[in-house]
């Protein structure tokens, strides 16, 4: 029973109480009235009783005191008749004897009567007595109508006194109380099961709130997991910067033997043919390099955090060379590849021409990969502006084109539109999210036009600024050092013979005069025997490495600690930057070395006197 009543809706078990409440306060409340009116009628009662006393006695002393018994019957007959609830009326002599009588004498103990017995006096002296009884039947009845409007009147109050606190309690409680258990069943954790439905609003409330507490400290397991997770996500990234920090220093270090070498090779006096393959090679190696740069630094890209670095350069120019990279493979598959430009493109523009370069090398790499024959065309078309001009690079192949569902996915990283192409025609997958993004930061977006077994076109739009053709030659005159630049000592310090082979031919080339150190502690002992113009610091190496070296030299006397020291690195990001120009670095070279950057760099700090500050900007 008491399972059932709980399972009782609220609403069902607010009329029980407020039907239950009402009856027993509305029945309460007529008792109540009840006993008022009855000590109100006994007053009542006793004063008519007195009144009619007076009446009687007054109009009845004389015919008491002659006993003329025929006018007191008359008297009181017509008192009786002129008040109904007056039932009996009994007059005697001061001896007892009756003299009048009215009405049937209703007894002792009637309770439905009201007696009053006084003697009949005047001046003092008795003459009689008189004995009245009034009838109590109208008066109760007039009682229990009382009683029963009052208990009406009460029931009816606490009824809507009570549906107004139900309609209250409803609009504050019960309904909140509803939405929230209906949100909290809502939610799949906490569905009850099926044989708890039909428990009460209140009931299912409580279940839900334990089954929400499990939920929650379930949820706190899994954050506590993911917290976990997170500091496992967090060491895994910094596991992955440090392996990109060391696969760039590893890559670029031969890389700066490479170019170098090239750099060498291409003043030389060689052959037409060689000179021809020379130059093919240092274009592929700087492609590389760049290409290289991205993927490595693909989680900077990734978050839009590559800069751009414009300078001005030749689309045209640009795109031949991309096309003579390929020329080679074409070729071999007899593949034509055409080159079409307006005249407006043919002039030098300001842009970030690196990587326009991996843009068009990705886009033809792929033409040129998943084509078997026919003809693969760039074209470039220009759109001027107010202030400056639209380049529209296109590249069109005959190939084996895309399905055009997958022309989305293509460009997400490491997706091809076919799984077997990477078994079949190699590669990652990269080269179109990436040229995306490269895109994306130089204010572009890359089109793709494709049907399968027809070709495929792929376009991008680039708003450039016109170059201007005064500052492109004053940037284009070649740097030449002065004899007494030529003359200043510099010191090299390098752990790799190849690089300090490649490092010191070229300067020999430009007359500088170059002492070499194979690490940090050779390079300290030669400042404190030497006095050199400018220190050249690679910064890993064995024994004691640059940014140590540089802070045992700033701590020699007063005129070698001047000594300006420069950067010479494949460590690549700004944290290295800074942290060069922290311990006392005037400049910053990367690897592989551009050699007018450094011819510019080494001409800027010859002869000048470590500042103190980073000045690296004012030359770069």
């Amino acid at each position: 029973m008491a399972a059932y009543i709980k399972s009782l809706p609220l609403w069902l078990k607010y009329a029980f109480l407020i039907s239950l409440i009402t009856l027993l306060l509305s029945f309460s409340a007529g008792e109540i009235v009840r006993g008022y009116e009855r000590n109100y009628l006994e007053d009542k009662v006793d004063r008519q009783l007195q009144s009619y006393f007076q009446a009687l006695s007054s109009t009845t002393i004389e015919d008491v005191l002659t006993e003329d018994v025929p006018h007191l019957e008359t008297i009181l007959e017509q008192a009786t008749s002129h008040n109904p609830d007056l039932t009996y009326v009994l007059i005697c002599n001061e001896a007892g004897v009756l003299l009048a009588r009215s009405g049937q004498d209703p007894g002792d103990n009637n309770p439905l009567t009201a007696q009053y017995h006084r003697t009949i006096m005047f001046e003092g002296e008795i003459f009689g007595s008189m004995t009245l009884a009034l009838s109590k039947e109208r008066l109760l009845a007039d009682i229990s109508h009382h009683v029963d409007q009052i208990r009406f009147i009460s029931a009816a109050s606490l009824l809507l006194l009570g549906f107004f606190c139900y309609f209250l309690t409803h609009y504050l409680l019960l309904s909140p109380l509803n939405r929230i258990n209906r949100r909290l069943l809502s939610v799949d954790e906490l569905a009850l099961p099926v044989n708890q439905e039909h428990l009460s609003e209140l009931a299912r409330l409580d279940k839900s709130v334990n089954v929400l507490q499990k939920v929650l400290t379930a949820q706190k397991e899994k954050e506590r997991q993911l917290q976990l997770a997170k500091r496992h996500a967090e060491a895994a990234n910094k596991s992955k910067t440090e392996f990109i920090a060391t696969m760039s220093h590893e890559i670029r270090t031969p890389m700066n033997v490479i170019l170098g070498s090239l750099d060498i090779l291409k003043d030389e006096s060689l052959s037409t043919t060689a000179k021809q393959f020379t130059t093919t090679a240092q274009n592929a190696a700087r492609l590389l390099l760049n290409q290289l740069n991205d993927i490595l630094d693909y989680s900077k890209l990734d978050a839009n955090k590559v800069a751009v670095n414009n300078a001005v350069f030749s689309p045209v120019n640009t795109s031949e060379n991309v096309i003579a990279l390929f020329s080679e493979q074409a070729a071999e598959k007899g593949i034509e590849l055409a080159f079409h430009s307006d005249q407006a493109s043919q002039a030098h523009f300001i842009g970030d021409e690196d990587k326009i370069t991996q843009v068009l090398t990705n886009l033809l790499g792929n033409a040129v990969k998943f084509t078997e024959r026919g003809t693969i065309s760039l074209s470039i078309t220009s759109k001027k502006l107010q202030d400056s001009t639209t380049l529209s690079f296109t590249v069109e192949d005959s190939g084996i084109g895309i399905d055009k569902g997958k022309l989305t996915a293509i460009l997400d990283p490491f997706v091809q539109s076919d799984p077997s192409f990477s078994r079949r025609y190699g590669g990652a997958g990269m080269g179109l999210a990436i040229s995306n993004k490269l895109l994306a930061i130089m204010g572009g977006q890359l089109d793709i036009n494709s049907s399968l077994g027809k070709g495929s076109s792929f376009s991008f739009r680039l708003t450039l600024q016109p170059a201007d053709h005064t500052k492109d030659k004053s940037n284009c005159t070649p740097i030449v050092p002065t004899l007494q630049q030529q003359a200043l000592p510099i010191l090299l310090v390098e752990d790799s013979p190849s690089n300090q082979l490649i490092a010191k031919t070229l300067l020999a080339k430009y007359g500088f005069q170059v002492n070499t150190a194979n690490n940090g502690l050779e390079a300290v002992q030669a400042m404190r025997n030497n006095n050199f113009a400018l220190v050249l610091m690679d910064l890993q190496m064995p024994e004691m490495n640059g940014l140590d070296a540089c802070i045992e030299i700033r701590k020699l006397t007063s005129t070698q600690k001047k000594v300006p020291i420069v950067a010479m690195t494949a460590n690549v990001s700004d944290t290295d930057k800074r942290q060069c120009l922290s311990v006392g670095m005037d400049d910053f070279l990367t690897k592989p070395i551009d050699k007018n950057k450094m011819l510019q760099v080494i001409c800027y700090w010859l002869g000048r006197n470590h500042q103190g500050t980073a000045l690296y900007s004012q030359v770069s």
